[in-house]
């Protein structure tokens, strides 16, 4: 352990140091920044989409109205038999609570269709009305693009941090009092504490941020939710980080890194799109079948949590099935690197890599 720690407190202290790190995080601040506070001070979005169905014929003259007053509200909304909002005898039904944009367009439209005398209309949701259920969605979206952002970038250093000590030979050096995969515990568990580290100075600046322009109201469920994100980025980042030191010990030289870590780095990017479609709909079934996929759970898990929409058992379940696959990932990934980290000249495949780590176990 000692000479895991020992690994781990040098490359900590020599990342954050650098340059690019310090670059990195001041750009992330910003981006969160701008995220929380520029949608609700300027505007920002266009036209809002809406499609609602009318359910007897008073409500068909309403959304007629609806649909001549839409541009005033910044709003397109199309009329159709079958929509997630219906309009029926004075009453909206939806699933869960619709914009407050589309809401009020209704509002006026009844009136304007109907006695200057006629009630407001009335809301009816299958689920639980949420107030914050936007500045939750929008949390979600932030958590989601760092998530990825972290698990790549972090990633990508440890592949990196590889080939380097391979290319200027420092990795002999190290070998000779250093065990392989010390080494790799090491390298994986400093640029981890880094990430952390950063990701938790985000997460506060972001909080403050939103409290401080009312974008969010920060309570004790929405820093749980936070919480649990920072916990499924550990997560994530074990997973991902043994994968991407194996990537590097297959390549001599940086320049041909990208061969080798292209599949991850895809992997990551389809987990991100895949995130986003799951802000959209964290109760669909593309969310509840990628929340169990040890890849893309560690993007698409965190905003169901904040959303409120992923039961105790499928959170519990999912950070299982992620923690088996690490488990099961780590000691094979260690054998590769002990294998292959050596190795010099041309690039190591794959299926080669596998090999060599049989031999040397069966040895």
């Amino acid at each position: 352990m000692s000479s895991v720690r020992l690994v781990a407190r040098r490359e900590l202290t020599e990342r954050v140091r650098e340059r690019s790190f310090l670059v990195s995080s001041a750009i992330t601040l910003v981006i969160v920044a701008l995220v929380v506070v520029l949608p609700s001070a300027l505007g920002l979005g266009g036209a809002s989409k809406y499609t609602v169905a009318a359910g007897d014929a008073h409500s068909a003259q309403v959304l007629q109205v609806a649909q001549r007053l839409d541009e005033r509200f910044d709003a397109e909304l199309t009329v159709a038999p079958r929509a997630g909002v219906t309009l029926r005898d004075g009453v909206i039904h939806a699933k869960e609570e619709p914009d407050d944009k589309l809401l009020n367009l209704l509002q006026v439209a009844d009136q304007q269709a109907g006695a200057p005398e006629r009630p407001p209309l009335r809301l009816v949701t299958a689920k639980p009305v949420d107030p914050e259920r936007d500045a939750k969605a929008g949390l979600a979206f932030i958590t989601i693009f760092i998530l990825y952002g972290q698990l790549l970038t972090y990633g990508v250093w440890v592949a990196s941090g590889v080939v380097e000590e391979k290319s200027s030979r420092v990795i002999e050096v190290l070998l000779a009092a250093i065990r392989p995969r010390d080494l790799l515990a090491g390298k994986v568990l400093g640029l981890g504490l880094l990430g952390l580290g950063q990701l938790l100075g985000v997460a506060a600046f972001g909080l403050v941020a939103g409290a401080a322009t009312g974008a969010i109201d920060v309570t004790g469920e929405v820093v749980g939710s936070v919480a649990l994100s920072l916990a499924w980025f550990v997560l994530g980042y074990a997973f991902y980080a043994s994968a991407f030191a194996v990537a590097g010990a297959l390549v001599p030289r940086l320049e041909e890194l990208q061969t080798t870590t292209t599949p991850l780095t895809m992997t990551i990017v389809v987990s991100l799109l895949i995130g986003f479609a799951v802000n959209d709909d964290p109760g669909g079934t593309l969310a509840h079948v990628t929340s169990f996929i040890p890849m893309t759970a560690p993007i698409t898990m965190p905003p169901r949590i904040i959303l409120g929409e992923a039961p105790a058992w499928e959170v519990a379940a999912s950070i299982a099935i992620t923690i088996g696959a690490t488990l099961a990932l780590i000691p094979l990934a260690a054998r590769i690197y002990a294998a292959t980290v050596l190795r010099t000249g041309s690039a190591v495949k794959l299926g080669e890599a596998l090999r060599l780590a049989r031999s040397r176990v069966a040895h």
